[in-house]
Protein backbone atom coordinates (compact mmCIF):
# COMPACT_ATOMS: atom_id res chain seq x y z
CA UNK A 1 0.00 0.00 0.00
CA UNK A 2 2.93 1.85 0.70
CA UNK A 3 4.63 1.39 -2.73
CA UNK A 4 1.72 2.69 -4.52
CA UNK A 5 1.45 5.83 -2.56
CA UNK A 6 5.14 6.51 -2.90
CA UNK A 7 4.48 5.93 -6.54
CA UNK A 8 1.44 7.79 -7.14
CA UNK A 9 3.09 10.98 -5.29
CA UNK A 10 6.41 10.54 -7.55
CA UNK A 11 3.75 10.52 -10.58
CA UNK A 12 2.20 13.37 -10.04
CA UNK A 13 5.43 15.47 -8.88
CA UNK A 14 6.78 14.51 -12.41
CA UNK A 15 3.08 15.83 -13.86
CA UNK A 16 3.97 19.32 -12.39
CA UNK A 17 7.65 19.57 -13.09
CA UNK A 18 6.49 18.20 -16.67
CA UNK A 19 4.35 21.27 -16.80
CA UNK A 20 6.77 24.05 -15.61
CA UNK A 21 9.24 22.95 -17.89
CA UNK A 22 6.85 22.82 -20.60
CA UNK A 23 7.54 25.76 -23.40
CA UNK A 24 4.69 28.43 -23.77
CA UNK A 25 4.20 29.29 -27.02
CA UNK A 26 7.09 30.91 -28.98
CA UNK A 27 6.08 34.30 -30.55
CA UNK A 28 6.44 33.95 -34.18
CA UNK A 29 5.41 36.10 -37.18
CA UNK A 30 1.93 33.73 -37.76
CA UNK A 31 1.05 35.77 -34.36
CA UNK A 32 1.17 39.08 -36.30
CA UNK A 33 -0.84 37.84 -39.37
CA UNK A 34 -3.33 36.54 -37.30
CA UNK A 35 -3.94 40.18 -35.06
CA UNK A 36 -3.87 41.63 -38.48
CA UNK A 37 -6.32 39.26 -39.95
CA UNK A 38 -8.81 39.69 -37.10
CA UNK A 39 -8.56 43.51 -37.53
CA UNK A 40 -9.14 43.74 -41.54
CA UNK A 41 -12.25 41.56 -40.32
CA UNK A 42 -13.50 44.54 -38.05
CA UNK A 43 -14.61 48.45 -39.13
CA UNK A 44 -11.24 50.41 -39.23
CA UNK A 45 -11.45 52.54 -35.59
CA UNK A 46 -10.08 55.90 -35.32
CA UNK A 47 -8.41 56.61 -31.98
CA UNK A 48 -8.00 60.10 -30.71
CA UNK A 49 -4.07 60.71 -30.06
CA UNK A 50 -3.21 61.07 -26.17
CA UNK A 51 -0.75 63.88 -27.07
CA UNK A 52 -1.57 66.70 -25.18
CA UNK A 53 -1.80 69.64 -27.72
CA UNK A 54 1.38 71.62 -26.35
CA UNK A 55 3.30 68.84 -27.25
CA UNK A 56 1.32 68.82 -31.05
CA UNK A 57 1.76 72.73 -31.77
CA UNK A 58 6.19 72.67 -30.52
CA UNK A 59 8.60 73.09 -33.84
CA UNK A 60 11.07 71.24 -35.31
CA UNK A 61 13.88 73.21 -32.98
CA UNK A 62 11.46 72.48 -29.44
CA UNK A 63 11.30 68.75 -30.68
CA UNK A 64 14.75 68.41 -30.85
CA UNK A 65 15.14 69.29 -27.15
CA UNK A 66 13.13 66.25 -26.29
CA UNK A 67 15.93 64.09 -26.02
CA UNK A 68 16.18 60.50 -24.88
CA UNK A 69 18.06 59.54 -22.26
CA UNK A 70 20.88 56.72 -22.97
CA UNK A 71 21.43 54.99 -19.89
CA UNK A 72 17.68 54.15 -20.53
CA UNK A 73 18.30 52.56 -24.12
CA UNK A 74 17.09 49.03 -24.25
CA UNK A 75 19.34 46.17 -24.01
CA UNK A 76 22.54 48.46 -22.90
CA UNK A 77 22.84 47.26 -19.50
CA UNK A 78 22.88 43.43 -21.25
CA UNK A 79 25.91 44.48 -23.30
CA UNK A 80 24.36 43.38 -26.60
CA UNK A 81 25.41 44.63 -30.04
CA UNK A 82 22.21 45.97 -31.00
CA UNK A 83 20.68 48.59 -28.63
CA UNK A 84 16.89 50.58 -29.02
CA UNK A 85 16.25 54.01 -28.30
CA UNK A 86 12.95 55.42 -28.43
CA UNK A 87 11.52 58.80 -29.66
CA UNK A 88 8.98 61.48 -28.08
CA UNK A 89 5.89 61.73 -29.50
CA UNK A 90 5.07 65.42 -30.43
CA UNK A 91 5.68 68.02 -33.67
CA UNK A 92 4.62 66.16 -36.85
CA UNK A 93 5.17 62.46 -34.15
CA UNK A 94 1.27 62.64 -32.35
CA UNK A 95 0.23 58.94 -33.05
CA UNK A 96 1.69 56.63 -30.38
CA UNK A 97 3.17 53.07 -31.63
CA UNK A 98 2.81 50.46 -29.06
CA UNK A 99 6.34 48.75 -28.32
CA UNK A 100 6.99 45.07 -27.07
CA UNK A 101 9.83 43.28 -26.54
CA UNK A 102 10.15 39.58 -27.33
CA UNK A 103 12.62 37.29 -25.29
CA UNK A 104 11.83 33.74 -26.43
CA UNK A 105 9.21 32.88 -25.41
CA UNK A 106 7.94 35.77 -23.28
CA UNK A 107 6.80 38.94 -24.65
CA UNK A 108 6.92 42.81 -22.40
CA UNK A 109 5.20 45.75 -23.59
CA UNK A 110 8.35 48.56 -23.20
CA UNK A 111 6.77 51.10 -20.46
CA UNK A 112 7.00 55.22 -21.26
CA UNK A 113 8.00 57.13 -18.26
CA UNK A 114 9.04 60.73 -18.80
CA UNK A 115 12.41 59.91 -17.01
CA UNK A 116 13.20 58.35 -20.44
CA UNK A 117 13.66 61.34 -21.65
CA UNK A 118 15.79 64.61 -20.92
CA UNK A 119 13.37 67.35 -21.60
CA UNK A 120 16.05 70.33 -22.54
CA UNK A 121 16.15 74.28 -22.61
CA UNK A 122 13.02 75.26 -24.82
CA UNK A 123 11.29 71.88 -23.26
CA UNK A 124 12.45 72.02 -19.55
CA UNK A 125 9.06 73.76 -18.29
CA UNK A 126 6.65 71.15 -20.02
CA UNK A 127 8.50 67.90 -18.19
CA UNK A 128 5.70 68.18 -15.24
CA UNK A 129 2.84 68.46 -17.66
CA UNK A 130 3.32 65.26 -20.09
CA UNK A 131 1.08 62.04 -19.01
CA UNK A 132 3.07 59.94 -16.90
CA UNK A 133 2.14 56.66 -19.39
CA UNK A 134 2.24 58.60 -22.65
CA UNK A 135 3.74 56.43 -25.45
CA UNK A 136 6.56 56.71 -27.99
CA UNK A 137 6.34 57.80 -31.37
CA UNK A 138 9.18 55.69 -32.81
CA UNK A 139 12.37 53.94 -32.01
CA UNK A 140 16.17 53.85 -33.49
CA UNK A 141 17.77 51.26 -33.71
CA UNK A 142 22.09 51.40 -33.11
CA UNK A 143 25.06 49.04 -33.65
CA UNK A 144 28.66 48.95 -34.19
CA UNK A 145 28.61 49.97 -38.32
CA UNK A 146 31.42 52.15 -38.64
CA UNK A 147 33.86 51.42 -35.40
CA UNK A 148 33.51 48.52 -32.83
CA UNK A 149 33.43 50.65 -29.53
CA UNK A 150 30.79 53.37 -31.67
CA UNK A 151 27.21 52.45 -31.33
CA UNK A 152 25.78 54.46 -34.79
CA UNK A 153 21.91 54.85 -35.44
CA UNK A 154 21.18 52.60 -38.51
CA UNK A 155 17.69 52.81 -38.97
CA UNK A 156 14.99 54.42 -37.43
CA UNK A 157 11.29 54.23 -37.76
CA UNK A 158 9.29 57.43 -37.23
CA UNK A 159 6.07 59.00 -38.78
CA UNK A 160 3.40 56.58 -39.89
CA UNK A 161 5.07 53.71 -41.70
CA UNK A 162 8.12 55.44 -42.65
CA UNK A 163 11.96 54.79 -41.98
CA UNK A 164 14.95 55.45 -42.58
CA UNK A 165 18.87 53.27 -42.68
CA UNK A 166 22.42 53.88 -43.43
CA UNK A 167 25.17 52.11 -44.93
CA UNK A 168 28.94 52.17 -43.33
CA UNK A 169 30.08 56.01 -43.51
CA UNK A 170 26.73 57.18 -44.89
CA UNK A 171 24.45 59.97 -44.09
CA UNK A 172 20.80 60.61 -43.59
CA UNK A 173 18.92 60.50 -47.00
CA UNK A 174 16.04 59.19 -48.28
CA UNK A 175 12.72 57.37 -46.64
CA UNK A 176 11.30 54.27 -47.01
CA UNK A 177 7.80 53.02 -46.45
CA UNK A 178 5.72 49.64 -45.18
CA UNK A 179 3.15 50.75 -47.42
CA UNK A 180 1.32 53.30 -49.86
CA UNK A 181 -2.57 53.37 -50.92
CA UNK A 182 -3.06 55.83 -54.08
CA UNK A 183 -0.43 57.89 -54.32
CA UNK A 184 -0.80 58.48 -58.48
CA UNK A 185 -4.27 57.66 -58.37
CA UNK A 186 -7.45 59.29 -58.74
CA UNK A 187 -8.28 59.19 -55.78
CA UNK A 188 -7.13 60.52 -52.25
CA UNK A 189 -3.58 59.08 -51.19
CA UNK A 190 -3.90 57.09 -48.10
CA UNK A 191 -1.02 57.04 -45.48
CA UNK A 192 -1.15 53.41 -43.77
CA UNK A 193 1.14 53.69 -40.36
CA UNK A 194 2.80 50.82 -38.12
CA UNK A 195 0.91 51.18 -34.90
CA UNK A 196 2.62 47.75 -33.34
CA UNK A 197 6.06 47.02 -33.27
CA UNK A 198 7.64 42.97 -31.45
CA UNK A 199 11.57 43.91 -31.13
CA UNK A 200 13.51 40.05 -30.36
CA UNK A 201 15.99 40.44 -28.20
CA UNK A 202 19.49 39.69 -29.85
CA UNK A 203 21.81 37.49 -28.20
CA UNK A 204 25.73 38.57 -27.63
CA UNK A 205 26.98 37.61 -30.81
CA UNK A 206 24.51 38.14 -33.88
CA UNK A 207 24.71 40.51 -36.53
CA UNK A 208 21.29 40.32 -37.50
CA UNK A 209 18.31 41.81 -35.71
CA UNK A 210 14.67 40.48 -36.67
CA UNK A 211 11.67 42.26 -35.63
CA UNK A 212 7.63 42.84 -36.24
CA UNK A 213 5.28 44.93 -37.14
CA UNK A 214 1.50 45.92 -37.79
CA UNK A 215 0.29 48.12 -39.87
CA UNK A 216 -3.30 49.08 -40.39
CA UNK A 217 -5.19 51.93 -42.52
CA UNK A 218 -9.18 52.27 -43.06
CA UNK A 219 -8.45 50.54 -46.53
CA UNK A 220 -5.77 47.56 -45.06
CA UNK A 221 -4.08 45.58 -42.53
CA UNK A 222 -0.27 44.12 -42.62
CA UNK A 223 1.93 41.81 -40.46
CA UNK A 224 5.43 42.41 -41.28
CA UNK A 225 8.99 40.70 -40.08
CA UNK A 226 11.78 42.74 -40.78
CA UNK A 227 15.30 41.29 -39.91
CA UNK A 228 17.90 44.65 -40.08
CA UNK A 229 21.94 43.12 -41.59
CA UNK A 230 23.78 46.33 -40.67
CA UNK A 231 27.08 46.98 -43.44
CA UNK A 232 28.37 48.22 -46.19
CA UNK A 233 25.30 47.01 -47.92
CA UNK A 234 22.99 47.38 -45.25
CA UNK A 235 20.21 45.14 -45.78
CA UNK A 236 16.54 44.79 -44.72
CA UNK A 237 14.64 41.58 -45.42
CA UNK A 238 10.86 42.19 -45.38
CA UNK A 239 8.42 39.80 -45.63
CA UNK A 240 4.69 41.06 -45.49
CA UNK A 241 0.85 39.57 -45.15
CA UNK A 242 -1.07 42.09 -46.25
CA UNK A 243 -5.71 41.98 -45.56
CA UNK A 244 -7.23 44.40 -47.91
CA UNK A 245 -10.25 45.79 -46.30
CA UNK A 246 -11.98 47.12 -49.46
CA UNK A 247 -10.99 47.52 -53.18
CA UNK A 248 -7.52 49.43 -53.90
CA UNK A 249 -7.42 51.14 -57.10
CA UNK A 250 -3.48 51.67 -56.20
CA UNK A 251 -1.47 49.39 -54.14
CA UNK A 252 2.01 51.00 -53.43
CA UNK A 253 4.76 48.26 -52.44
CA UNK A 254 8.23 49.33 -51.13
CA UNK A 255 7.43 52.37 -51.62
CA UNK A 256 10.60 54.89 -51.72
CA UNK A 257 10.32 58.67 -51.16
CA UNK A 258 13.61 61.53 -51.71
CA UNK A 259 13.98 64.56 -52.54
CA UNK A 260 15.49 66.45 -56.29
CA UNK A 261 15.75 70.16 -56.13
CA UNK A 262 18.35 70.87 -58.95
CA UNK A 263 21.44 69.10 -60.81
CA UNK A 264 23.67 68.65 -63.21
CA UNK A 265 20.76 68.65 -65.78
CA UNK A 266 18.59 71.60 -64.49
CA UNK A 267 20.74 74.26 -65.53
CA UNK A 268 19.47 76.53 -62.89
CA UNK A 269 21.05 76.62 -59.19
CA UNK A 270 18.45 79.02 -58.07
CA UNK A 271 20.80 81.17 -56.72
CA UNK A 272 22.06 78.67 -54.22
CA UNK A 273 25.75 78.81 -54.18
CA UNK A 274 25.96 75.04 -54.74
CA UNK A 275 26.23 73.46 -57.88
CA UNK A 276 23.55 70.58 -57.46
CA UNK A 277 21.17 69.36 -54.14
CA UNK A 278 19.31 66.17 -54.07
CA UNK A 279 19.29 63.11 -52.11
CA UNK A 280 19.11 60.85 -55.41
CA UNK A 281 19.94 61.59 -58.84
CA UNK A 282 18.32 58.85 -60.58
CA UNK A 283 15.78 55.50 -60.77
CA UNK A 284 17.21 52.57 -61.93
CA UNK A 285 14.59 49.54 -62.99
CA UNK A 286 15.33 46.11 -63.91
CA UNK A 287 12.52 44.32 -66.00
CA UNK A 288 12.08 40.18 -65.92
CA UNK A 289 13.67 40.29 -69.64
CA UNK A 290 17.11 41.71 -67.96
CA UNK A 291 16.61 45.13 -69.24
CA UNK A 292 18.33 47.52 -67.13
CA UNK A 293 17.19 51.39 -67.27
CA UNK A 294 18.26 54.31 -65.59
CA UNK A 295 15.79 57.31 -65.54
CA UNK A 296 17.80 60.77 -64.28
CA UNK A 297 15.75 62.99 -61.72
CA UNK A 298 14.79 66.24 -62.74
CA UNK A 299 12.71 69.41 -61.63
CA UNK A 300 9.92 71.10 -63.57
CA UNK A 301 7.24 73.45 -63.01
CA UNK A 302 4.59 70.56 -63.32
CA UNK A 303 4.44 66.96 -61.67
CA UNK A 304 5.60 64.02 -63.73
CA UNK A 305 4.95 60.39 -63.39
CA UNK A 306 6.65 57.51 -65.59
CA UNK A 307 5.53 53.96 -65.18
CA UNK A 308 7.89 50.78 -66.31
CA UNK A 309 6.20 47.85 -67.08
CA UNK A 310 7.21 44.06 -65.95
CA UNK A 311 9.59 45.43 -63.29
CA UNK A 312 11.17 42.69 -60.98
CA UNK A 313 13.89 44.98 -59.06
CA UNK A 314 14.20 49.04 -59.13
CA UNK A 315 16.20 51.14 -56.89
CA UNK A 316 16.52 55.83 -56.28
CA UNK A 317 20.33 56.06 -56.11
CA UNK A 318 23.11 58.50 -55.83
CA UNK A 319 25.24 57.82 -58.17
CA UNK A 320 27.83 60.67 -57.75
CA UNK A 321 29.56 60.72 -55.74
CA UNK A 322 32.37 63.54 -56.01
CA UNK A 323 32.01 66.17 -53.24
CA UNK A 324 32.77 69.00 -55.90
CA UNK A 325 29.75 68.68 -57.43
CA UNK A 326 27.76 69.42 -53.82
CA UNK A 327 29.94 71.88 -51.35
CA UNK A 328 27.89 70.96 -48.36
CA UNK A 329 30.15 70.55 -45.29
CA UNK A 330 26.86 70.33 -43.36
CA UNK A 331 24.23 68.21 -45.44
CA UNK A 332 26.85 66.02 -46.91
CA UNK A 333 24.95 64.93 -50.02
CA UNK A 334 27.53 63.14 -51.60
CA UNK A 335 27.25 60.41 -48.95
CA UNK A 336 23.52 60.07 -49.07
CA UNK A 337 22.63 56.39 -49.59
CA UNK A 338 21.50 54.51 -52.60
CA UNK A 339 18.61 52.06 -52.00
CA UNK A 340 17.67 48.77 -54.16
CA UNK A 341 14.93 46.82 -53.84
CA UNK A 342 15.14 43.26 -54.58
CA UNK A 343 11.72 41.77 -55.37
CA UNK A 344 11.72 38.01 -54.71
CA UNK A 345 11.65 35.30 -57.49
CA UNK A 346 8.18 34.48 -56.73
CA UNK A 347 6.73 37.86 -56.57
CA UNK A 348 3.90 38.32 -59.06
CA UNK A 349 4.61 40.16 -62.47
CA UNK A 350 4.23 44.19 -61.34
CA UNK A 351 5.34 47.75 -62.74
CA UNK A 352 7.53 50.55 -60.91
CA UNK A 353 5.87 53.86 -60.92
CA UNK A 354 8.09 57.32 -60.41
CA UNK A 355 6.70 60.57 -59.39
CA UNK A 356 8.01 63.36 -59.52
CA UNK A 357 6.95 67.06 -58.05
CA UNK A 358 7.94 70.30 -58.05
CA UNK A 359 9.87 71.84 -55.34
CA UNK A 360 11.43 75.38 -54.62
CA UNK A 361 13.53 74.02 -52.17
CA UNK A 362 15.34 70.92 -50.81
CA UNK A 363 13.04 70.42 -47.15
CA UNK A 364 10.60 68.71 -48.99
CA UNK A 365 10.48 65.15 -50.46
CA UNK A 366 9.04 65.49 -53.91
CA UNK A 367 10.41 62.01 -55.32
CA UNK A 368 8.33 58.97 -54.81
CA UNK A 369 9.40 55.51 -56.39
CA UNK A 370 7.00 52.42 -55.66
CA UNK A 371 5.58 48.92 -57.74
CA UNK A 372 2.07 47.84 -57.60
CA UNK A 373 1.61 44.47 -58.59
CA UNK A 374 -0.72 44.09 -62.02
CA UNK A 375 -4.48 43.37 -61.47
CA UNK A 376 -6.72 44.46 -59.14
CA UNK A 377 -6.35 44.55 -55.39
CA UNK A 378 -10.10 42.92 -53.97
CA UNK A 379 -11.19 43.23 -50.27
CA UNK A 380 -10.62 40.03 -48.12
CA UNK A 381 -7.81 38.60 -50.60
CA UNK A 382 -4.61 38.66 -48.48
CA UNK A 383 -1.34 39.79 -50.39
CA UNK A 384 2.00 37.93 -49.82
CA UNK A 385 5.32 40.32 -50.46
CA UNK A 386 8.55 39.22 -49.89
CA UNK A 387 11.40 41.93 -51.22
CA UNK A 388 14.90 43.30 -49.64
CA UNK A 389 16.05 46.81 -49.07
CA UNK A 390 19.66 47.42 -50.02
CA UNK A 391 21.22 50.68 -48.70
CA UNK A 392 24.60 51.17 -50.00
CA UNK A 393 26.94 53.01 -51.75
CA UNK A 394 28.09 52.01 -55.26
CA UNK A 395 27.03 48.67 -55.76
CA UNK A 396 28.30 47.02 -58.94
CA UNK A 397 25.88 44.65 -59.66
CA UNK A 398 23.34 47.09 -60.23
CA UNK A 399 23.64 47.09 -63.22
CA UNK A 400 26.84 44.78 -63.90
CA UNK A 401 26.66 46.78 -67.42
CA UNK A 402 27.81 49.96 -68.15
CA UNK A 403 26.28 52.61 -66.60
CA UNK A 404 25.21 56.79 -67.78
CA UNK A 405 27.05 58.79 -65.02
CA UNK A 406 26.10 62.15 -66.30
CA UNK A 407 23.17 64.39 -68.00
CA UNK A 408 23.46 67.53 -69.60
CA UNK A 409 21.68 69.59 -71.73
CA UNK A 410 21.84 72.50 -73.35
CA UNK A 411 18.84 75.03 -74.22
CA UNK A 412 19.32 76.31 -78.47
CA UNK A 413 17.83 79.35 -79.73
CA UNK A 414 15.22 77.71 -81.16
CA UNK A 415 12.70 77.33 -78.61
CA UNK A 416 11.73 74.02 -79.54
CA UNK A 417 15.55 72.42 -80.15
CA UNK A 418 17.60 70.60 -77.22
CA UNK A 419 21.18 69.26 -77.63
CA UNK A 420 21.80 65.99 -75.26
CA UNK A 421 25.31 65.08 -73.69
CA UNK A 422 25.47 61.76 -71.93
CA UNK A 423 28.47 60.35 -70.47
CA UNK A 424 28.76 56.48 -70.04
CA UNK A 425 30.97 54.31 -67.91
CA UNK A 426 32.26 51.11 -66.80
CA UNK A 427 35.24 48.77 -66.54
CA UNK A 428 34.70 47.11 -69.71
CA UNK A 429 34.28 50.29 -71.45
CA UNK A 430 38.01 51.51 -70.56
CA UNK A 431 39.00 49.02 -72.96
CA UNK A 432 37.12 49.68 -75.94
CA UNK A 433 39.65 51.44 -78.52
CA UNK A 434 37.41 54.11 -80.88
CA UNK A 435 37.42 52.22 -83.31
CA UNK A 436 35.81 49.38 -81.99
CA UNK A 437 32.60 50.45 -83.80
CA UNK A 438 31.19 51.52 -80.59
CA UNK A 439 27.00 52.56 -81.49
CA UNK A 440 25.14 55.22 -79.82
CA UNK A 441 21.45 53.82 -80.08
CA UNK A 442 19.04 56.95 -79.84
CA UNK A 443 15.05 56.62 -79.72
CA UNK A 444 12.45 58.95 -79.88
CA UNK A 445 8.68 59.43 -79.61
CA UNK A 446 7.52 60.13 -82.88
CA UNK A 447 6.71 63.90 -82.10
CA UNK A 448 10.80 64.46 -82.16
CA UNK A 449 13.80 63.84 -84.83
CA UNK A 450 16.83 63.09 -83.32
CA UNK A 451 19.96 63.76 -85.19
CA UNK A 452 23.43 64.95 -85.17
CA UNK A 453 24.68 61.62 -82.99
CA UNK A 454 27.83 61.71 -82.19
CA UNK A 455 30.07 58.78 -79.62
CA UNK A 456 33.58 60.13 -78.13
CA UNK A 457 35.93 58.51 -75.94
CA UNK A 458 36.74 60.88 -73.11
CA UNK A 459 40.80 59.92 -72.00
CA UNK A 460 40.52 62.05 -68.53
CA UNK A 461 38.36 59.70 -67.31
CA UNK A 462 37.59 56.59 -69.48
CA UNK A 463 34.03 57.28 -70.28
CA UNK A 464 32.40 57.74 -73.17
CA UNK A 465 30.41 61.07 -74.37
CA UNK A 466 27.43 60.63 -76.52
CA UNK A 467 25.67 63.65 -77.92
CA UNK A 468 22.59 64.45 -79.91
CA UNK A 469 20.72 67.73 -80.82
CA UNK A 470 16.90 66.86 -80.34
CA UNK A 471 13.94 69.06 -82.42
CA UNK A 472 9.78 68.44 -81.72
CA UNK A 473 7.61 68.68 -83.98
CA UNK A 474 4.53 68.75 -81.65
CA UNK A 475 5.05 71.98 -79.12
CA UNK A 476 2.35 70.72 -76.95
CA UNK A 477 3.05 67.08 -76.00
CA UNK A 478 5.89 65.44 -73.71
CA UNK A 479 8.88 63.76 -76.06
CA UNK A 480 10.22 60.16 -74.47
CA UNK A 481 13.91 59.80 -75.45
CA UNK A 482 16.16 56.63 -74.91
CA UNK A 483 19.41 56.25 -75.35
CA UNK A 484 22.57 52.78 -75.02
CA UNK A 485 25.39 52.01 -76.07
CA UNK A 486 26.07 48.88 -78.37
CA UNK A 487 28.54 46.51 -79.58
CA UNK A 488 27.72 45.09 -83.01
CA UNK A 489 23.95 44.48 -81.90
CA UNK A 490 25.16 43.82 -78.33
CA UNK A 491 24.23 46.14 -75.62
CA UNK A 492 27.42 47.21 -73.63
CA UNK A 493 24.79 50.15 -71.57
CA UNK A 494 21.86 50.27 -69.54
CA UNK A 495 19.18 51.70 -71.52
CA UNK A 496 19.12 55.52 -70.35
CA UNK A 497 15.33 57.00 -70.86
CA UNK A 498 14.31 60.95 -70.34
CA UNK A 499 11.06 62.79 -70.74
CA UNK A 500 10.95 66.40 -72.28
CA UNK A 501 8.46 68.55 -70.78
CA UNK A 502 6.13 71.13 -72.93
Amino acid sequence: MRIHLVFATMAVVLFFFAISRSPRAEFTFSKVVAEARRLSEQPHRIVASPVPQFLREIGYDQYRDLRFSEPETLWRKLGRPFQVRFFHPGYLYNRIVEMYEVDDDKVQRVRYTPEMFYFEHSMAPTKEKVPPDLGFAGFRVHYPINRNDVLDEVISFLGESYFRAVAKDQAWGLSARGLAINPAASTKEEFPAFTKFWLRRPDSYTRALQFYALLESSSVTGAYEFRLEPGEDTRLRVKATLFPRRNIEQLACAPLTSMFWYGENTSNTFGDFRPEVHDSDGLLVLSRNNNWVWRPLSWAPRAQHNSFADARGFGLLQRDRDFSHYQDLEARYHQRPSVWVELSKDSPRGNVHLMQLPTKDEYADNVVAFWTPEGSTKAGQPIHLEYILHWFMDGPEWPPLGRCIGTRIDKQEAPFERQFHLDFRSDRLKGVKPEAGLKADVWTSDNAVAKEITIQKNDYDQSWRTSFSLTKKQTGKPVEIRCALKLGNQPVTETWTYTWLP
